[in-house]
């Protein structure tokens, strides 16, 4: 392990000769630029966390790397945490907390219609959010770009493929507080196709503090600018952005 360890450090960090000549360099090498780019990390960081991957100590299942920003970027070590899965969707495949689990962090999911989650150990909330309780809304059920019709943006037209039904909004504050989350929650993930802002506007901001955020915007405007501007007045700030996410931290 530790001479295929020191193969792969080799080949990400000489990149040009040894990355052209083997598989496993240009492999090393590109999956090196990707850690860099989606996470923020420093050479140093990225380097150990793509030999980590190359020798098949730990896997990150999220879709763009939210889970190796947050484990390896925001809170390294801690194994402990607690988080926030909004529009967890499929425990496994794309999961932007499963690696958290895996680590030892506890927390709540939140997607009314969830799949694969045998194995996790989330608290379970089979619900809608958006900025207000007791709404009836249209829901399109689409896995993966399901959402509610109103506030869909661009994967609306995809979304509409499948069947809506109606369902009954509940707000985030009520998640929390039926869940007992803690004060201090380290990580929120949310990912819920263009009611992202509403359901932030529910947020008791005085009541929870949040150590870390990924929410998806999908290029979508003026929702991407209004939802900086909301959170910046919450006493949060940009970090990193990467494809269709936002990363905030405390300012």
């Amino acid at each position: 392990m530790i001479k295929r360890l020191v193969v792969v450090l080799i080949a990400i960090g000489v990149g040009g000769v040894l990355a052209a000549r083997s598989p496993r360099g240009v492999e090393a090498r590109k999956q090196f630029d990707v850690n860099r780019a989606c996470c923020d990390f420093n050479l140093l960081q990225a380097l150990r966390l793509t030999a980590r991957e190359a020798i098949g100590g730990v896997t990150y299942p999220s879709e763009i790397g939210q889970d190796k920003w947050v484990i390896g970027r925001m809170f390294p070590g801690v194994t402990n945490g607690f988080f926030l899965d909004v529009g967890s969707g499929h425990g496994t495949i794309g999961s932007n907390t499963k690696a958290l689990e895996e680590l030892g962090w506890t927390g709540i999911c939140v997607d009314p219609f969830p799949t694969y989650m045998d194995g996790r150990t989330c608290r379970m909330e089979k619900v809608v959010v958006s900025d207000t309780a007791g709404q009836v809304v249209k829901f399109h059920t689409h896995s993966g770009l399901g959402g509610i019709a109103d506030t869909l943006g661009k994967w609306k037209a995809e979304a509409e493929k499948s069947p809506a039904v109606e369902l009954t909004t509940t707000t985030l504050a009520d998640v929390l507080e039926r869940n007992n989350a803690p004060s201090f929650i380290h990580f929120v993930s949310l990912d819920i196709e263009g009611a992202e802002l509403d359901a932030l506007r529910a947020v008791p901001f005085d009541k929870y503090r949040f150590g870390a955020m990924a929410i998806e915007h999908n290029e979508e405007e003026p929702k991407r600018t209004d939802l900086v501007k909301f959170l910046e007045g919450k006493g949060y700030r940009r970090v990193h952005t990467f494809r269709q996410d936002d990363f905030f931290a405390p300012q």
